[in-house]
């Protein structure tokens, strides 16, 4: 049996030789145009949204930048341009594969990842495991980081932050590596790194043949080679962490234990689907019984889903209806879902129906899926080149319809560093364990602004980059701030987590309308108007925010200078914004100041609107009402005749009248 795997592997190892030194299609740039064109009318034909985050002006620009080349560049440079071409759509499902392109089968024999703290590597072929563990400082001709880069354009993302789920599968990649200019020769490759003592060296690794298998870092302990692997916990295989344990060397798709002494009951998934040996819902219903069991000696529920990249999300309704069922038994603080930067697909569609459903908070690194994407995919073979092409059929949503992010921060961010990672520690559960893991807009709300305040600063002094971690979208903020706290009358709260908003969401409309109209309510015309101001800046044809501001702007001159003052800002404005500084504006303003109790000065505004516009009825019939508030009854009636003798059908006019001349008898 050995020989015939050796004979075997020989024989493979000869035909990717040869592959590698023959061309494999001969294909013309005419060809070459065929197959774009088939490209780009099979993702307007299938995809749901194809210009969701990319134009596709941008797009098309793109593609005649690679046409132009067609009769320069070789077989591999085209096939990794229209690579990044698609992966330019920013969606994690739809991509350009390297599946039987024979020409792409050299590879270095070493697993490098990215973690919070660096870029590592983790797995090598044995003659090389002198290497594991140590932090890469540079690949080629490029630092680590930007080499990095380089490569994550090409691989299918939802977004920049999201390329860290596919890209070491391409890192490695030797003739990937010397089209991207990486290296110049596809038999060697030259790392800078620095070993686990601190010392910095260049190592230089040969390539060689190895058959491309698709996504194929799923698989902990693989590197592409066909020699014996290491990786960095052959050493430590019997003491695993929990969350490792089931994962390397080998994954299982789904599994539970209940730790009585730590009161906890953790579920990790691996894969969204059914499993032969355990259908999921023969498995969920056995851990459900054992909480049912147990469930006054658990603290904590935790599913695990750092290293689910997916699966079949139609299998996920009745397992999120057990936690409904369960909702009272599983209060705010009990169930946690950890996140990592392999949650992606169908893992990010049970985040997405947990949070609307449950009480479940997440914690763990920012998900490479976000909440709102596209999947279902379509697998496609071009023409002439073979290409394997996969694009989106179905557009999914299970996150607010405003959050456009492509990835998912969770409540409690806490990213995986190599450190954390090579020594087994768990940070997100060890968080959760402690009670530590407490979404911000909790601590709001129960704890108060300052308490938010601390807790942000401290977070951020942890992780600087706020943008990348942040859990909430601006809408989110807009809505906790006048809902949640303005509603419940703690306005100047309200106010504080709106100007933080917009701190942090600084161009922003909804930050700064949200802002504007909070402060407008609070009667803060000073905080209201510059936001309003960014705002129309921002958004300068939104007619709502314009009306809003004009109309606090009038308030704010008549408050400070007078009647004169407002009399003269209003002739300014309507000429300039008629549609929204009129007669009627005038109106809301006197009813504005008859809401705070301020008769008078209603009163003169209402006068100042007739005397500006003498043929609006409304303006008198609310002249009318003003003057029979202040006790002035004769001026009252003369104010709801003349209101008449404008629209003789205003019933409001016709009954105050009558009913001052009921009193007069």
């Amino acid at each position: 049996m050995k020989n015939t795997v050796k004979k075997a592997t020989l024989a493979w190892s000869l035909a990717a030789l040869l592959a590698m030194v023959l061309p494999l299609r001969s294909q013309s740039a005419v060809q070459w145009q065929q197959d774009i064109a088939v490209l780009a009318a099979l993702i307007e034909k299938h995809h749901p949204q194809p210009w969701e985050r990319i134009t596709k002006e941008a797009f098309m620009h793109c593609r005649e930048q690679i046409e132009s080349n067609l009769g320069r560049w070789s077989r591999e440079k085209i096939t990794v341009e229209l690579m990044k071409l698609v992966s330019g759509l920013l969606d994690g499902h739809t991509e350009v594969r390297l599946d039987h392109q024979d020409n792409f089968n050299l590879w270095f024999p070493l697993r490098i990842e990215k973690f919070h703290d660096g870029i590592f590597i983790t797995a090598t072929d044995e003659p090389h495991q002198q290497l594991l563990g140590a932090e890469v400082l540079r690949i080629g001709k490029q630092a680590a980081d930007a080499a990095y880069q380089q490569v994550a354009e090409i691989t299918a993302r939802d977004s920049a932050i999201a390329a860290r789920r596919l890209t070491a599968n391409y890192l490695p990649n030797a003739v990937i590596l010397k089209v991207l200019g990486l290296i110049d020769d596809e038999k060697r490759l030259t790392l800078e790194i620095r070993d686990d003592r601190g010392k910095k060296k260049n190592v230089v690794l040969p390539s060689a043949p190895w058959r491309m298998q698709n996504n194929w870092t799923w698989d902990k302990t693989m590197v592409p080679g066909n020699n014996k692997t290491k990786t960095i916990f052959d050493d430590r295989l019997g003491r695993l962490p929990l969350y490792l344990a089931k994962v390397i060397p080998a994954r299982i798709p789904y599994w539970f234990e209940f730790l009585p002494k730590e009161r906890l009951l953790f579920m990790q998934c691996n894969s969204v689907g059914n499993w032969r040996k355990d259908p999921f819902a023969d498995f969920y219903k056995r851990m459900f019984k054992v909480f049912d069991e147990n469930s006054k000696d658990i603290d904590k529920f935790v599913i695990d889903l750092r290293f689910n990249e997916g699966g079949n999300g139609y299998v996920l309704g009745p397992f999120v209806q057990e936690f409904v069922l369960r909702r009272d038994a599983l209060p705010r603080g009990k169930l946690y879902i950890i996140t990592g930067a392999s949650t992606f697909s169908a893992a990010p569609n049970l985040i997405g129906q947990m949070l609307k459903q449950t009480s479940a908070i997440t914690v763990g690194d920012i998900a490479s899926g976000p909440l709102n994407w596209c999947s279902d995919v379509l697998d496609f073979e071009l023409p002439n080149s073979g290409l394997d092409v996969k694009i989106s059929g179905m557009f999914w949503m299970t996150g607010h319809a405003m959050d456009k992010r492509g990835y998912y921060p969770p409540d409690y961010y806490l990213p995986q560093s190599f450190k954390d990672y090579v020594s087994g520690t768990d940070k997100p559960l060890e968080a959760i364990l402690a009670g530590r893991a407490l979404p911000l807009k909790d601590i709001l709300v129960s704890q108060g602004w300052e308490n938010f305040k601390a807790e942000f600063e401290r977070r951020k002094s942890s992780y600087p980059d706020v943008g990348a971690w942040f859990p909430y979208t601006p809408f989110d903020l807009v809505l906790t701030a006048y809902i949640d706290l303005l509603g419940a009358g703690k306005g100047s709260e309200a106010l504080e987590l709106a100007k933080f908003n917009l701190l942090i969401h600084a161009d922003d409309m909804r930050s700064c309308y949200g802002l504007a109209e909070i402060a407008k309510e609070l009667d803060k015309p000073d905080v209201a108007l510059p936001a309003y101001e960014k705002l129309m800046a921002l958004e300068p044809q939104m007619v709502d925010a314009r009306e809003s501001y004009h109309g606090l702007l009038l308030m704010k001159t008549f408050d400070e200078k007078g009647i004169e003052a407002l009399s003269t800002l209003f002739s300014e404005l309507s000429r300039s914004s008629p549609r929204t500084v009129n007669r009627n504006i005038l109106n809301n303003l006197a009813y504005q100041k008859f809401s705070r109790g301020q008769s008078a000065a209603a009163l003169e505004i209402f006068k100042l609107n007739v005397a500006l516009h003498p043929d609006y009825a409304n303006g008198y019939d609310s002249l009318g009402e003003a003057y029979e508030r202040a006790g002035d009854r004769e001026n009252a009636i003369r104010a709801y005749q003349k209101a008449l003798e404008l629209d003789a059908g205003m019933s409001s006019a016709k009954e105050a009248l009558a009913k001052l001349r009921e009193k007069k008898r």
